[in-house]
């Protein structure tokens, strides 16, 4: 029982203690220093957090270098820590700030991560099948260059030469002497111009390879760098706008029942004043209790809102998993087709027929045949394109990342109710103001629909008693 006892006593001790941090994190009154101590430290951990974010964003988006960053991070730190000590406005700002830049970059790092997968994975794949199919197609030219200069002219070279056997043994017979003949070929084929062309689609394909890289590495690079810096602005100002709203304009979207609002509502209640709970069913679907877990138009706005820059990357995401998989495809059929081919034969035949004759009359007739003919194949098998897909490796985890971004829109249309109920907190003469505002809206409107209820019943009343008469 001891250990429980003890146990129960602690927990008890740090709620009381986080509760009174809390107290003393949004007043504005009078502290003792020990207070101001315990408010120096909340300060000191919630500007460390906000370090933190600045020195991730300096370091890895900005490339600042680590010792600028770590000094910057530092006098970033120390300034924010003072701020907040001294106004409870800096603190507001810094916890709805860090609300928001939470989910925010929660949101950053996993489309940042999903798009480098994609870049890593399937857009490379995709340039090095494309490469592949270019080196493929130059490897099939030069091995024509060969088959060109040794295969034909090879073939007219063993022609030429039995050409000139034949007529030389035709000559022996015929004159019934010897010949001494010199038959020399010298075989030249001008493929130099052809040869200068393949190296310079050998240098434009790795060029052009590396241009689309340094492109696509260029444009990722001052996207990282500029959308970080573009996000963080839009979300000061958002928040800086929020507060304002909060302040100066309570009627706008004054539609959250807190529990303040509870409260203060059992206090009119009590005085014999008119209350407002329970709502009606027509009340309950344009005011919203605070905390619900019931999805309302406005929280699926918000959902719509943030999951819109989340829609167009899934999009990218699976046109360049696609186009990945429709290029290797492609280039798989087309390697199939082309190894099926069969070479490309070439009949060369040479016919010679001898006669005998005496005295002008044939007595002897004979026929020669020799097969020159030769093969050559339309697509060389070793220079078949062979095709890659990594598609296993990125559709993995970009399913991890996109189940994650799902909970975020989810946790989003809780944010609202989030930053309302922490800005209750520090300014909780404006929240009075805003509540007392709601309590007497939802009143006066009750009081109009009664009075057009007792209307409409008159009426039907009296049209009942004229047709009675």
């Amino acid at each position: 029982k001891k250990p429980t006892m003890n146990f129960s006593k602690l927990k008890a001790s740090i709620k009381m203690t986080l509760s009174r941090i809390c107290s003393l994190y949004t007043t504005k009154s009078e502290m003792s220093w020990s207070e101001k101590f315990l408010l120096f430290i909340s300060c000191l951990i919630t500007s460390f957090i906000l370090a933190i974010f600045f020195l991730l964003s300096l370091r890895f988006p900005l490339r600042f270098g680590i010792e600028v960053s770590i000094a910057t991070t530092a006098v970033f730190w120390l300034c924010v820590t003072l701020a907040m000590w001294f106004s409870p406005n800096v603190r507001c700002f810094g916890i709805l700030f860090l609300m928001s830049i939470s989910l925010k970059q929660g949101k950053k790092q996993l489309l940042t991560a999903g798009t480098t997968v994609v870049i890593l994975l399937n857009i490379q794949n995709t340039l090095m099948n494309l490469k592949g199919l270019g080196k493929s197609l130059v490897c099939n030219m030069e091995a024509k260059l060969v088959a060109i200069d040794l295969a034909p002219l090879k073939t007219y070279i063993l022609l030429l030469k039995w050409v000139a056997s034949e007529l030389k043994n035709g000559l022996n017979i015929l004159l019934d002497g010897e010949f001494y003949t010199d038959f020399k070929i010298k075989p030249s084929v001008h493929s130099g111009e052809f040869t200068k062309k393949l190296s310079e689609a050998h240098r434009t394909m790795n060029k052009t390879a590396e241009s689309v890289m340094v492109v696509v590495n260029g444009i990722s690079s001052v996207g990282k760098q500029i959308y970080p810096v573009l996000g963080v602005v839009i979300l000061v100002v958002a928040t800086a706008l929020y507060l304002r709203k909060f302040r100066s304009s309570r009627k706008q979207k004054n539609v959250f029942i807190t529990k303040k609002f509870l409260r203060y509502d059992e206090a009119q209640r009590l005085q014999g004043k008119p209350s407002v709970l329970p709502l009606t069913k027509k009340e309950s679907k344009r005011y919203i209790i605070v905390p619900s877990a019931h999805l309302t138009k406005k929280d699926l706005k918000t959902m719509l809102k943030f999951s819109m820059s989340i829609v167009s990357h899934s999009m990218a995401w699976l046109f360049f998993v696609l186009l990945d998989a429709l290029v290797y495809w492609i280039i798989t059929v087309l390697s199939k087709r082309l190894e099926e081919l069969k070479p490309l034969h070439v009949p060369v035949l040479l016919k010679v027929e001898e006669g005998t004759f005496f005295i002008g009359i044939n007595v002897g007739h004979g026929q020669k045949v020799n097969d020159f003919s030769f093969d050559v194949p339309i697509y060389e098998k070793k220079c078949l394109p062979e095709p890659e897909l990594w598609l296993y490796k990125s559709v993995l985890p970009l399913s991890v990342i996109l189940g994650i971004l799902l909970l975020l829109v989810v946790v989003s249309s809780k944010l609202s109710q989030l930053r309302l109920i922490v800005s209750e907190q520090f300014y909780s003469e404006d929240a009075e103001k805003r509540i007392a505002e709601l309590h007497a809206k939802i009143l006066k409107k009750r009081s109009k629909w009664t009075a057009k209820d007792v209307k409409r019943t008159l009426k039907s009343f009296a049209m009942q008693v004229g047709f009675t008469f």
